[in-house]
């Protein structure tokens, strides 16, 4: 699935690792072709272990048909500790903070989505490659110190917090202007159903990114005129 962009990354240091020699150069691009399935962030950390691998196999330290069994086992942990945080959590964190400024400017909202989201990513992509490439150890005592699965949850906790904001300000410009004070305690009381919604979603273990459908699916809905 991933194996051919996998191959294609690591090419340029296969290339260099055996300079002058062809055909062990073939036989290492042929291994790195072989099936590879993570989260693409999270392929970073093999990444720079395949690189470290490939070096020792080349100085004799290793053996090169370990490079394949040590991928297929770190592509399975490491694509679920992706999805849970990228696709589980900080995707849909980034994504509901760039639609709340996106109410008062559009391009702030989009800034925004692709900042919080990218300065992220392209961080743990860096930080993972030079762990990988540090050697096993290495990327162990990087998981520990990134604590992924804390920051999962800090930002699930973030999305049902940013989408009870959604909710008061979408129910502050379509009713509470003008309204009396029992029509303001009835919108408070909407916005904390849809936040005892939301929660309710994340505990079911709904997607987070269907939840944030939802929510933009009833702004529209609200906010048509």
């Amino acid at each position: 699935m991933q194996n051919v962009g996998f191959a294609y990354a690591i090419l340029p240091a296969l290339l260099e690792i055996w300079t002058g020699q062809p055909e062990e150069a073939q036989k290492s691009v042929k291994r790195h072709l072989e099936f590879f399935n993570t989260h693409p962030v999270m392929g970073a950390v093999v990444l720079g272990a395949g690189v470290r691998l490939e070096e020792k196999a080349a100085g004799g330290e290793g053996d090169p048909a370990g490079v394949g069994a040590f991928k297929m086992g770190l592509m399975g942990s490491l694509g679920a500790i992706g999805d849970a945080f990228f696709w589980g959590a900080l995707r849909p964190m980034a994504s509901i903070a760039g639609v709340l400024l996106a109410l008062f400017n559009p391009l702030a909202g989009i800034a925004t989505m692709l900042i919080l989201y990218n300065v992220s990513q392209l961080a743990i992509r860096r930080r993972g490659f030079q762990a990988g490439f540090s050697g096993q150890e290495a990327v162990v005592e990087w998981l520990k110190k990134e604590s992924l699965n804390v920051k999962t949850n800090s930002r699930k906790l973030a999305v049902t917090v940013l989408g009870g904001v959604y909710a008061g300000i979408i129910m502050g410009k379509t009713v509470a202007v003008g309204a009396t004070p029992l029509h303001i305690i009835a919108i408070f009381l909407a916005g904390a159903v849809i936040i005892r919604f939301v929660t309710e979603m994340f505990r079911k273990s709904v997607s987070p990114s269907e939840v944030l459908l939802f929510l933009l699916l009833l702004g529209v809905l609200i906010l048509w005129k």
